[in-house]
């Protein structure tokens, strides 16, 4: 009995490692399997300046910032709040 559980662990061990081998495939229109496609190049992002809002002190990317004259804001209820003040 002990020798019959011996086999069956290690057929289940030499399924599993070979199953673990295999490529990923994809099934295809004409019902077969093709390799997974290859993975894509990391895309390089450059970074961006990010400036400080004169209200609130968020700091946020220098694209998507509004300015007014030599002040930066984050929003326009921000810019707004600022010409109100002065």
């Amino acid at each position: 009995m002990k020798l019959l559980m011996w086999l069956v662990l290690v057929v289940l061990v030499v399924f599993a490692v070979r199953k673990k081998g295999q490529k990923i495939s994809f099934p295809t229109a004409q019902g077969g399997a093709e390799p997974a496609p290859p993975r894509p190049d990391p895309v390089q992002i450059e970074a961006e300046a990010m400036v400080c809002c004169d209200i609130c002190q968020m700091y946020i990317p220098s694209s998507e910032a509004i300015r007014k004259g030599q002040k930066t804001y984050c929003c326009i209820a921000h810019a707004e709040q600022a010409v109100q003040a002065d």
